[in-house]
């Protein structure tokens, strides 16, 4: 398969998707493992890299989750259980690098060009971007705090051969059999359709950042299950993408807001409530945009939705 790999990104569908011709096993040790390299590169990378670096390890161990609830009905629950801990701790310890990284961007990308929001947010962008090389370097310059979270990366990484092998056996591959991943995919799917009916009711910020996470592990999965790449299916991964970056900038458009809020020495000077209410009227368009394509995305029953994946896996007779 062609390498395909999106601008400003390590990813690759060689890197996420499951080939034809290998078993369930196979694919899955490739995937992981090449998830793995993706986030251990913010060992190697150069300084000027490190902010990117570090927004493509979160991704990698978002992906890894999602592999870990696609078979998490087929593995050890206890491997479960210490593996998604130990992969949620560590996206959790980059997660201020990530965020005061975003936070220096996303006024500019987000926010209309309002002749009279020009002054402020640009000092509010300056004193982000001050912040965010106060707050990375308290974390990327730690050598010893960079190496335990490495350590815990390649810990991860051995546990993870554990993820291909059916619970109680030594060396025994996963069924290469549609059953064998359909639990953990309707998990997932329930739980976004779930999530989309309750944000619909009351989008909360902590309620549109679960149906956010639920999202993206669906993403990954169908992602990961896309072998013959058919039209519906490309359409399928392509909404739940759209979905996903909707919420996820309105995410980060809530901790902003918070932090405008909340931080007087970030704000200090500034005539915020302009710039507030822009945040706040961005939000309410993406969460507009979001809802309704969620509602359109998790429309079927679960039993539909798991009744195509099977369907597509089928067709792919090598796989």
């Amino acid at each position: 398969m062609e390498d395909l790999t999106t601008p400003g990104s390590q990813t690759s569908l060689t890197s996420v998707r499951f080939f034809a011709g290998e078993t369930l096993s196979e694919g899955l040790d490739r995937v992981i493992d090449a998830q793995f390299e993706i986030a251990l590169g913010v060992a190697t990378c150069a300084p000027d890299e490190q902010a990117s670096a570090v927004h493509e390890t979160r991704k990698a161990i978002k992906r890894l989750r999602a592999m870990l609830r696609l078979v998490r009905d087929s593995i050890s629950l206890d491997c479960y259980h210490t593996d998604n801990a130990a992969l949620k701790l560590i996206a959790a310890e980059l997660g201020a690098v990530r965020d005061s990284w975003v936070m220096a961007q996303i006024l500019d990308r987000l926010l209309p060009h309002d002749h009279d929001l020009t002054d402020s947010v640009a000092t509010l962008v300056d004193r982000l971007q001050d912040r965010y090389k106060a707050e990375s370097a308290a974390v990327l310059d730690n050598a010893a705090h960079m190496a335990s979270i490495l350590d815990q990366l390649d810990k991860a990484r051995d546990r993870a051969k554990k993820w291909t092998i059916i619970a109680g056996e030594q060396s025994v591959p996963l069924p290469h059999m549609f059953a064998t991943v359909e639990p953990g995919m309707q998990r997932v799917y329930k739980r976004g359709r779930r999530g989309m009916r309750i944000v619909a009711d009351s989008p909360t910020d902590t309620l549109l950042h679960v149906w956010r996470k639920r999202a993206k592990y669906l993403r990954h999965q169908v992602e990961a299950l896309n072998i013959l790449d058919p039209p519906e299916l490309g359409e399928m991964e392509m909404e739940l993408e759209q979905l996903t970056d909707l919420l996820g900038d309105d995410h980060d458009l809530a901790i902003l807001l918070a932090r405008i809020k909340n931080d007087p020495h970030l704000t200090d000077g500034i005539a915020t409530d302009p710039i507030v209410e822009a945040i706040c009227d961005k939000r309410r368009e993406l969460q507009d945009q979001a809802i309704k394509l969620g509602r359109n995305r998790f429309e079927d029953h679960s039993s539909i939705f798991l009744a195509y994946i099977e369907r597509i896996w089928g067709d792919a007779e090598t796989f």
